[in-house]
């Protein structure tokens, strides 16, 4: 089976990353290859969400289906494809960091199982190298996206001013002699 991992930190908080991996009909904007991408299942979208992706692998375009099979918001996804050329389970890891988010992609798969030895073989010399790049190129593209993006913090706070209070020595003097 064949393996690729990125991790980056992502600057932006949480919430803007996880809300953008979940924007399934913006993926293109920011996945390398991905011409689009569409949500094919009904109700609210997280575990069990089926959707496709339409990518151009030279001059093929190829639909995949994914489904979500492990969904703990703001943290964690595990989606799964049962493609006839690549199946493949990917896993988004999200944790906050001080400059933003550090996001991890893992990937397992098999190249092409029909063609059994060769196939590993190919995963070996030539996917794992090749996707591991892909994921941070993706990485890379998502961080350029979140910054193009007009982010609001999560939360807002509110500034009070406090009236100055003005004391004289005397004042003080007064203060303390009176507490003994």
């Amino acid at each position: 089976m064949g393996y690729a991992e990125a991790s980056q930190i992502i600057k932006a908080p949480v919430e803007a990353v996880w809300n953008t991996l979940n924007d399934i009909g913006n993926t293109s904007k920011w996945v390398a290859g991905l011409e689009k991408a569409k949500v094919i299942s009904e109700g609210e979208y997280g575990l069990g969400t089926l959707y496709n992706d339409y990518n151009n692998l030279g001059p093929i375009l190829q639909v995949t289906t994914w489904k979500i099979m492990e969904f703990e918001p703001i943290s964690h996804q595990v989606h799964m494809s049962d493609s006839e050329n690549l199946p493949s389970t990917m896993t988004l890891d999200m944790a906050c960091v001080p400059e933003g988010t550090r996001l991890t992609m893992t990937v397992d798969f098999h190249f092409m199982p029909h063609l059994g030895v060769i196939g590993r073989l190919f995963e070996i010399l030539v996917m794992n190298r090749l996707l591991s790049s892909v994921l941070r190129q993706n990485m890379r593209q998502l961080n350029t996206y979140l910054q193009k993006q007009d982010i609001k913090p999560a939360i807002k706070i509110k500034t009070v001013e406090l009236p100055t209070l003005k004391l004289t020595r005397q004042d003080v003097k007064q203060v303390y002699e009176k507490a003994g």
